[in-house]
């Protein structure tokens, strides 16, 4: 006859293999993890969306308030830079029972973000990346997370030559909002720039400032197309 399988202990050890490490062990860490899908990790790195979604689930907990405090805002003066700290409070389900004295848990995390820290990409949002990084820390640091980073406190991409000079510089989007207009006016941008007095040998060193005061001028153009001047006529898109 052949040989009986040993269901029980065979279902011991799937009992086992089921079993939830404590946070105390080596193993916390790689199952945390293991609750990510594929999409909620970059390279690895668990997103902060992911580690959101399973913060309950990992902990067998109920999240009573996740917040954040812009505490430095950017400005020329600070390079621009932001602070964010984000606080997270919980109370575990097991000690849940009493709604009146619930035994709360607050975990901060804090993050900075500036040009020379954040992926070109982002770095016109400073605010908002400090404010995802910072939840990620405190997401991390309530799940007691071994070695780990959040994707989105990592920069792969950020300024070639950081120069604090640069962020009191004419930015993208104006540049961009000024190409708009211009196209649409059938205006020369160049023109248009050296007829109001700046040098245009370098249209990326045109102060902030003044090219607030260049969509303003061109704004007004749009308001009365009868005041553009013929020598500032005919758009080329290859002023930039």
């Amino acid at each position: 006859m052949p040989a009986k399988k040993n269901t029980n202990l065979e279902e011991k050890s799937v009992e086992k293999d089921n079993i939830k490490p404590s946070i105390h062990s080596i193993e916390w860490t790689d199952y945390v993890l293991s609750l990510l899908s594929e999409d909620e990790k970059i390279s690895g790195n668990p997103t902060t969306d992911g580690l959101r979604r399973i913060f309950e689930l990992a902990l067998d907990c109920r999240v009573i308030s996740s917040t954040s405090q812009v505490v430095q805002s950017p400005e020329p003066n600070n390079e621009k830079r932001a602070t964010v700290v984000h606080s997270i409070t919980f109370v575990l389900k097991d000690m849940d029972g009493d709604r009146d004295h619930l035994n709360t848990i607050t975990t901060d995390g804090a993050a900075d973000v500036y040009y020379g820290n954040c992926d070109k990409i982002y770095r016109n949002h400073p605010v908002a990346v400090a404010e995802t990084r910072a939840e990620g820390r405190a997401l991390r640091r309530a799940l007691r997370l071994r070695k780990v980073v959040a994707a989105e406190e990592i920069a792969k991409d950020i300024e070639d030559n950081p120069d604090s000079h640069n962020i009191n510089k004419i930015s993208n989007n104006q540049l961009n909002f000024i190409d708009v207009l211009c196209k649409r006016l059938d205006i020369n941008a160049l023109k248009m720039i050296e007829k109001i007095g700046h040098d245009t040998k370098n249209i990326y060193n045109i102060e902030h400032s003044d090219a607030v005061n260049l969509i303003k001028t061109l704004s007004s153009y749009q308001q009365n197309i009868s005041s553009i001047s013929d020598d500032i006529l005919g758009y080329d898109s290859n002023w930039k």
